[in-house]
This record gives structure tokens, sequence and C-alpha cells, in this order.
């Protein structure tokens, strides 16, 4: 049996991206239902390489903001530039 390949990112997987961010102890049903989703359809997104590469991307990016908040106190934007 082949795989079925994981869908392409789109703008709604935002969606699902953000509330697993505001609700890191979310179960995925309250996900789903929260966006619109399936249960199945939220596995697939979140075991997409791409939804995988993104979630850890934004969580990099959030740890370097409170790093630089805690040792230096002015944070910095998104292109790593000095506020």
């Amino acid at each position: 049996m082949t795989k079925r390949p994981y869908p392409a990112w789109q703008h709604r997987h935002e969606a699902v991206l953000l509330w697993m961010l505001q609700n890191p102890a979310g179960k995925r049903y309250e996900c789903a239902r929260a966006t619109g989703y399936s249960r199945w359809q939220i596995s697939r997104i979140v075991n997409s390489p791409e939804f995988k590469r993104r979630y850890q991307e934004v969580l990099d990016w959030r740890l370097e903001q409170v790093a630089l908040r805690m040792f230096d106190g002015r944070g910095s934007d998104r292109s790593g530039e000095q506020k």
C-alpha cells in the first residue's frame, strides 16, 4: 500500500500552528474542533515535514526572544536586528 503524500502547506494550516502555540498542552481533537479540521486532517498536517519545519522555526524564534530579554533586556525583530 502506497502512503498518501502529506498535504501541501496552506494558509489554513497557520490556524493549526497558532492554536498549537497558544495551547501547548492541548489535545489534537481540541485543535480539530477549534480549527474546523477532522482529527485525521490534524494528524496529517502536524506530522507533515513542512509543518514540523515551520513549527520548529517559530519555537526557535520564541526561544531566541526569551533569551534576549533575559540576558539583554532589549529583544529583536524577526530579522535578527536589535531594537
